[in-house]
């Protein structure tokens, strides 16, 4: 199977997943509808949505893992490069997805809400990271990787694995969601210290 096949079926897999275990466990108990502390009646009855929410977001954040790996050694290896984008790209449809269910679904379109809610902590970061996220795959079209396109995506991938380590590894609720971040960094990390060392040699 390609590398773009892969990343689908995994994206199609966790997506069909996330919808049967928020099915499923939205009555359990296991996440908090309303924060320690916080003050959100309209979230009453929309258990079914938050637990969707955080599954589609920790789809997303598993189909990262092999693109910040790749991401460092694409320039260098035609299959790394495959792999960065097929992830890179499943990685984007699963993220808008989380979006959309977290936007339409649990909040209900409600912008002042959203925006205001303890349960987002980086709202507008995260938009933004949704639309230098297209830019940045519609720029992969041509395989251009070099000067400023390269330090685009340089700068959009350390501020993807930032939100998504924060809210994975530091804030997650589960033990599970903070296992993925933490597993994230642990991968992601060296790949990118690697990278650097050997660019540092080159350099000399």
């Amino acid at each position: 199977m390609t590398s773009d096949k892969i990343a689908y079926a995994f994206l199609g897999i966790g997506t069909v997943f996330s919808l049967i275990a928020a099915w499923v466990l939205y009555d359990s108990g296991l996440m908090s509808l309303i924060p320690p502390g916080a003050t959100e009646p309209d979230a009453i009855g929309r258990e079914f949505w938050l637990y969707l929410s955080a599954f589609t977001a920790w789809v997303t954040t598993l189909l990262l893992i092999p693109a910040f790996v790749a991401v460092w050694m694409r320039r260098r290896s035609v299959e790394a490069y495959a792999i960065w984008h097929a992830f890179w790209g499943a990685g984007l449809v699963a993220y808008l997805i989380h979006l959309a269910v977290s936007m339409f679904g649990f909040f209900g379109g409600d912008f002042a809400w959203m925006t205001n809610s303890s349960r987002v902590s980086a709202f507008w970061p995260g938009m933004v990271l949704a639309v230098w996220w297209t830019v940045d795959l519609w720029l992969a079209r041509s395989r251009d990787d070099q000067g400023w396109v390269a330090v685009q995506r340089g700068v959009v991938h350390v501020m993807a694995f930032v939100l998504f380590v924060g809210g994975s590894a530091v804030k997650g609720e589960l033990i599970m969601i903070r296992g993925i971040g933490l597993l994230l960094s642990v991968l992601s990390v060296p790949a990118a210290l690697n990278w650097l060392m050997k660019r540092g040699r080159a350099q000399v």
